[in-house]
């Protein structure tokens, strides 16, 4: 790391949810070996932040990092961490939205979502919003959302892989579509499929940084992400049947061209967007090549994932989502009645 990068970043603020392992941990990593002067180190217990924090002061010999316990698939822990952060005032200039996971079986937070879109996008959008509508952002910030190949919709069918229909079909009734998305959501459809869940739940994620970008153009700059094929990770440590097939092979033989990839260099793909090191668009979803999984960091513009009807469309539903979760959790509650005995 030259003298110059690090003068570049040494008053630049950082939050990386996910930070305790895998990308998360990789992304702070290399972050603070660029020199950024703040890192906030966002995992679901403050015991995984803190030994995140040792492990990453060990590795790269700076004292950088504070922590933040946050669950980002749960709405009301999203709501008291964005309130932590509010408190300790100084605004960020990146946001890494790295937290997420791939689902084996159905499952539902406390809240009624299903786990892999909370921890994909709810407390990622919450967290978001609280900290631009506060003005903590600072002006030009770069947020970066974790995606994936498997929104593409290009993958070989065997691996399961594919957006739902539903989400893909023309909108000829938006309260339709919107309806498809919060079903993905809630874990609603009639045959839940993990893969397909895991594959439409990135495609929103696509769609949110298009949305997201529309909503703030000039204040900020918004990206889909997907770290490529990472298997080394722990988001599939659950899935089973043919996808877990895939992830152990993938594991076991290295040869696999465009199959697989070391950890540090899917954090990499995140931390070329975020440090501009590449020429990148603002509110576009980069992953691979078409059909690949791992390799070269392009620039996605597949129908689907650029379309600003359905971009605009899904993130209303997940606007919508929280507020209804919010006012769930405000309404008071309704003593029984109870008549008197006679």
């Amino acid at each position: 790391m030259s003298e110059s990068s690090t003068a570049a970043h040494v008053d630049k603020r950082v939050l990386v949810t996910g930070a305790n392992s895998g990308l998360g941990f990789e992304t702070a990593a290399q972050l603070a070996d660029l020199g950024f002067g703040s890192i906030v180190l966002a995992c679901r217990s403050q015991e995984k932040a803190d030994a995140a924090a040792r492990d990453l002061i060990a590795r790269t010999g700076r004292e950088v990092f504070e922590t933040l316990t946050v669950d980002v698939a749960d709405v009301a822990s999203s709501r008291r961490a964005a309130g932590e952060l509010l408190q300790r005032e100084e605004p960020f200039d990146v946001l890494a939205l790295n937290a997420g996971m791939v689902p084996n079986e159905l499952n539902r937070t406390a809240e009624g979502v299903e786990v892999c879109f909370g921890s994909s996008l709810l407390g990622h959008h919450l967290i978001t919003s609280e900290l631009i509508a506060a003005g903590r952002l600072a002006p030009g910030a770069r947020v970066v959302l974790s995606g994936s190949e498997a929104a593409n919709n290009d993958l070989l069918r065997v691996m399961g892989l594919h957006v739902a229909e539903a989400a893909l079909a023309p909108i000829v009734d938006e309260t339709a579509f919107k309806a498809a998305v919060l079903e993905i959501a809630r874990g609603d459809q009639a045959a839940f499929n993990p893969s397909v869940q895991y594959a439409t739940t990135k495609a929103v994620s696509a769609w949110w940084s298009g949305e997201m970008q529309r909503r703030h153009e000039g204040r900020f700059d918004f990206f889909t992400v997907s770290p490529g094929s990472n298997m080394g990770t722990d988001a599939a440590r659950h899935v089973t049947g043919p996808f877990k097939m895939m992830v152990v092979l993938m594991n076991k033989v290295d040869h696999l061209v465009g199959m697989n990839q070391p950890v540090a260099e899917g954090a990499r793909r995140y931390v070329e967007v975020i440090d501009a090191t590449r020429n990148v668009e603002p509110g576009r979803t980069y992953s691979s090549k078409p059909t690949k999984l791992v390799g070269d960091l392009v620039v996605r513009g597949d129908a689907h994932l650029v379309d600003a009807r359905r971009q605009a469309l899904a993130v209303a539903v997940i606007d919508e989502l929280i507020a209804a979760i919010d006012q769930r959790a405000t309404a008071p509650s309704v003593e029984p009645v109870v008549e008197p005995h006679r």
